[in-house]
């Protein structure tokens, strides 16, 4: 009965043993799938929302990027008009230019031609020509040598009047600017033949026009009116013998 006894014992005794191992290593293997499955979850839940935040950066990015250009050239415009690269009006000889990016002033434009800028420099060679011309006298006769309605206009104002001071008379077919001059002139007074008298910058006329004066007899008076204080006399010399 002893060993009998004996014998249930150790048999319970070694199934408790074997209850215990069993519990322990299910409970181990339970715990270990347990953070296999929660560090796998962890891992695609990490990739999933990589994913999602490039694809809302790349979505972000796609909706700037059309206006940063307007922007960027709105940018490189400013400065370009800040440093005077780009003048308002490409119409006019002058064009706006910033100083420190505050004060403006104007300057000529540097984008003329070699031809345009001798033809604005031969013009005002001519004005200043003419201009010198006409303070030699009231009276100027631009006339031409071999001219027979120069002439005309030469005899009656130099010979038959006597005019102080006496007209000055230039031969434009021997002025080294007779051509520009006489271009010049019909601009200024719409005359663009010869002979063509002045008194005090005003066209009077041409030859016909000095004979119809001196044959109505108001050339003197004619003179007199338009030549001021700068004609001291006019006066035709057979009426001044008398």
């Amino acid at each position: 009965m002893a060993s009998q006894r004996r014998v249930k014992v150790l048999l319970i005794g070694v199934l408790a043993v074997v209850f215990v191992i069993l519990y322990y290593t299910g409970d181990a293997t339970r715990i270990q799938n347990q953070q296999f499955y929660q560090s796998t979850v962890e891992a695609m839940d990490a990739r999933a929302a990589a994913k999602k935040s490039a694809s809302d950066d790349s979505g972000l990015f796609q909706k700037l990027q059309p206006n940063r250009a307007p922007a960027d050239a709105e940018l490189v415009r400013s400065n370009r008009e800040k440093l005077g690269y780009e003048s308002k009006d490409d119409n006019q000889d002058t064009e706006e230019v910033s100083i420190a990016g505050r004060t403006k002033m104007q300057k000529p434009k540097a984008n003329k031609s070699e031809s345009e800028n001798k033809e604005a420099q031969e013009k005002a060679e001519v004005e200043a020509e003419l201009n010198a011309v006409l303070k030699r006298s009231p009276i100027i006769i631009f006339s031409k040598s071999y001219c027979p309605f120069s002439a005309k206009a030469k005899s009656i104002l130099l010979d038959k009047y006597s005019v102080v001071p006496a007209p000055f008379v230039v031969e434009l077919d021997q002025h080294p600017l007779g051509p520009k001059l006489q271009a010049l002139l019909a601009k200024n007074t719409g005359r663009s033949t010869v002979p063509n008298i002045l008194v005090n910058g005003r066209s009077i006329g041409g030859g016909d026009d000095i004979a119809a004066l001196d044959r109505d007899r108001t050339l003197a008076s004619t003179l007199k009116s338009l030549g001021g204080k700068r004609i001291m006399e006019a006066a035709p010399k057979a009426q001044k013998e008398v």
